[in-house]
């Protein structure tokens, strides 16, 4: 699926030189000292995920016209209570950094982090919740981010009951 997200950054943040330096940076001027990843539990553990899709954006080949770039991956998930796209962005921009100075525990699959590396996350209104994109910012961290978000929705889904047991 071909995205337009013009929003999305071109690159890291200027003036930093590394992942760590980026993650810092955002802790100390946008990050709260509460801790909203409790807020945001139900996307972090997966239940509010609904699904994954590529993210990709268009280039300019000077010989072929437009050509669709794969830039990591969009996560549907359902809305919570009283959460706004705003208030959803800065709070997963947040948890990345937090994640990338190790001050949590995120699972390996996180897609809304990559170690070493900075993604850009925008978040949209979407029926009944967000679209979440998160980008990298290069071929390599697109794929991973990717393959991440795939396995992280992936392993979220509910095993279907067994007879006679209630559903997860």
């Amino acid at each position: 699926m071909l995205v337009g997200w013009g929003t999305l950054a071109c690159g890291p943040p200027q003036g930093a030189k590394t992942a760590v330096d980026r993650a810092t940076f955002m802790e100390r001027t946008r990050c709260s000292s509460s801790d909203d990843d409790k807020a945001i539990a139900p996307i972090l553990g997966g239940q509010a995920v609904l699904g994954v899709r590529s993210l990709y954006s268009s280039t300019t080949s000077d010989k072929n016209g437009p050509v669709a770039e794969l830039r990591g991956a969009t996560l549907n998930v359902a809305a919570l209570p009283g959460v706004t796209a705003e208030w959803l962005d800065r709070t997963l921009e947040c948890h990345s950094a937090k994640e990338t100075l190790g001050h949590d525990g995120a699972a390996s699959d996180d897609p809304f982090w990559l170690p070493d590396a900075t993604v850009d996350i925008d978040v949209r209104p979407a029926k009944d919740g967000f679209d979440i994109a998160v980008a990298g910012f290069s071929s390599s961290d697109a794929r991973q981010i990717l393959a991440r978000a795939n396995a992280f929705a992936k392993s979220k889904v509910a095993a279907p009951a067994k007879e006679g047991e209630p559903p997860h």
